[in-house]
């Protein structure tokens, strides 16, 4: 995909009344990198971040195969079975479902504040959905389709904590950033872009 689609696909999100914080995930880039693509500052100024399109997993059933090869890893890597799955929203929810399916868990959703967030002086804090289980008390997997800086996976470990459940680990497809824990957590992903 070429940087002017991108442009005009954040454009036309922006349109329709989504936020910075809501066009980086739907995007799967950072707030910064949003906020680049919808400025279109200068030409020469290089934004530090990969694009990732997962259009390619949205049939049900290769999102399926993808959150059985999440929760294999899960299961190989955790001596004790979550008794819930975080799926972080957005696009972390349905690859969340499938996984805490074949973990045999409840599910959870976290919606994190950069869903909200619009700007420095903007500091609105993440909710968990009170339609879904609740994670007081009880051990917990988090569940995303993209790490690009962890700060959401730090926030809902954060976020559980504060509620006294604990994290086992963390989940995603694509790690942008390479890295092996988050807050002392676990971080686990199929793929890590690596740049040489």
């Amino acid at each position: 995909m070429r940087v002017d689609d991108l442009v005009e696909r954040a454009r036309k999100l922006k349109e329709k009344g989504l936020t910075i914080g809501e066009i980086a995930s739907e995007l799967n880039v950072s707030r910064e990198t949003a906020m680049w693509l919808l400025a279109k500052v200068r030409e020469d100024k290089v934004v530090s971040d990969v694009y990732v399109d997962l259009r390619s997993i949205s049939h049900p059933y290769r999102t399926r195969c993808i959150a059985n090869a999440l929760a294999d890893m899960i299961s190989e890597n955790v001596e004790e079975s979550p008794e819930v799955v975080v799926g972080i929203a957005t696009s972390g929810i349905p690859i969340a479902t499938f996984v805490a399916e074949y973990l045999e868990a409840d599910l959870s959703m976290y919606y994190p504040k950069k869903l909200k967030w619009e700007g420095e002086g903007s500091r609105v804090g993440g909710i968990f959905s009170e339609n879904f289980a609740k994670v007081d008390e009880r051990s917990c997997v988090i569940v995303d389709n993209v790490v690009t800086t962890g700060n959401t996976i730090r926030e809902t470990v954060e976020q559980i904590r504060s509620r006294k459940g604990r994290v086992l680990c963390s989940a995603v497809v694509i790690d942008k950033k390479g890295l092996r824990e988050i807050e002392g957590v676990p971080l686990l992903s199929l793929f890590k872009i690596v740049r040489i």
